[in-house]
């Protein structure tokens, strides 16, 4: 369990706090490309709990800024998209992505006036279809991160991002949590799927690693990213299922995957402290991936602002039928299913409430690190730097060995990643 002041400080990541100064260390994605045009609609979007708008100018180029009008505060989401910039509907202003104002039909007559006036912005970097960004000082912007699947031809990926009700830190922790697979995604039957894909839309096969037993024997190791967390469960008569799941600080993560399976990749972007932006990019290393059956596979339904039309307000459509014949949940689509676990804990979880096992020790090295950091930060020192060379190589990749090896034997984490060669024991 977490004191309630640990458990603010882990929460909280809106403008001033020290886990959202932190995050704004990083880069961040923003949204996905698709969804702004040259001279088209604006896009609002929230990000740790700033109100942003971004928009596509004429020569197709991005601008993320604040969305009130400096002048009086109108919402320039209602703006004139054409010239090379966002025109305010109230009195006309005008803003060109890097926010600066380059009209002020009003006040013509005072250019100085208008060389003055500038919106707060913030610089992005597009990559892959998502458009991501970075909101700290300037002069503190670190190297953009060049994840593994950056680095894949555009047909072997897919990424959605779907707006979540609840606090970013029970999403991520649910991604590095091995067991809760065994249960909320467990399919009752023998599932038929494609190349490469994990599940159907009804669960994970109950003969698959994640499903046939809760794998709680699991190990955490420091890495130069973050976290590699390791966990041991049966395989076959002779063969353990040796997995991993790689948590990036401070939002990033890898589920566990073995080979021939389509990798994961996810984020989980504070949208304010009680909603947040997961985004998943799933890709296949070596061929097109299906995108058809691994959107189906997750079961997202989403609105115009990305919120689920499946969702509390309708108990995600949960079948008591079904979750006696066909899985765990009654819950169709295992996006679904992990988000009526997470959301249904409210918006904000009281963690000084809870009671962990040994088989939460991810989640909990997870909180470590980042309460350990934002302290740190708050003292002054330096946010934890990201390598890119270990972020080009790095993907969740199990295998299957021995059961009479150790996972230290079997899977040993690979010389590259380590971190001062250190492990941090349980």
């Amino acid at each position: 369990m977490l004191t309630k002041q640990d458990n603010h400080l882990l929460t909280r990541t809106g403008p001033g706090t020290p886990m959202g100064e932190l995050f704004r260390r990083y880069w961040i994605p923003a949204l996905k490309s698709d969804e702004i045009q040259p001279d088209g609609k604006p896009q609002r979007v929230k990000l740790l709990g700033e109100e942003l708008i971004a928009f596509r100018d004429t020569e197709g180029k991005v601008g993320l800024m604040e969305e009130a009008c400096p002048h009086r505060g109108t919402s320039l989401y209602y703006g004139i998209n054409d010239g090379c910039g966002l025109r305010c509907m109230y009195h006309g202003w005008k803003f060109d992505t890097n926010g600066d104002c380059t009209e002020i039909p009003s006040e013509e007559g005072d250019p100085k006036f208008r060389q003055k006036i500038k919106i707060k912005n913030y610089p992005v970097k597009e990559v892959k279809g998502m458009i991501w960004t970075y909101m700290g000082p300037e002069e503190e912007q670190p190297e953009f991160p060049e994840f593994y699947w950056m680095g894949l031809p555009d047909e072997n990926m897919m990424s959605e991002r779907v707006w979540q009700e609840c606090n970013y830190a029970q999403v991520m922790e649910n991604d590095l949590d091995y067991v809760h697979a065994a249960f909320l995604h467990k399919a009752h039957g023998t599932q038929v799927t494609g190349e490469g894909i994990l599940s159907t839309d009804l669960g994970i096969d109950p003969n698959h690693p994640l499903v046939k037993n809760p794998p709680v024997k699991q190990d955490v190791e420091d890495a130069n990213y973050g976290k590699r967390c390791v966990a041991v469960g049966i395989g076959t008569e002779t063969d353990n299922a040796f997995m991993e799941i790689h948590y990036i600080f401070p939002f990033y993560t890898y589920p566990p995957r073995f080979e021939g399976e389509d990798g994961m990749w996810h984020a989980f972007i504070p949208r304010d402290d009680y909603s947040t932006w997961s985004w998943d990019v799933q890709f296949s290393h070596n061929r097109p991936i299906d995108v058809q059956a691994n959107h189906d596979r997750r079961g997202l339904k989403l609105d115009e602002h990305f919120k689920k039309q499946i969702s509390l307000e309708n108990e995600y459509a949960q079948d008591r039928e079904l979750q006696k014949t066909g899985n765990f949940t009654g819950i169709r689509g295992i996006a679904n299913q992990d988000h009526a676990a997470t959301e249904t804990m409210g918006a904000i979880v009281d963690r000084s409430k809870e009671h962990l096992g040994t088989s939460d020790l991810p989640i909990i090295h997870m909180r470590r690190l980042l309460l350990q950091q934002a302290k740190a930060f708050q003292e002054g020192q330096k946010p934890m730097a990201l390598e890119n060379e270990s972020l080009k190589n790095l993907y969740s990749a199990g295998l299957y060995d021995s059961n009479e090896k150790s996972w230290q034997e079997a899977f040993p984490m690979q010389d590259q990643f380590k971190k001062g060669g250190q492990e941090v024991k349980s």
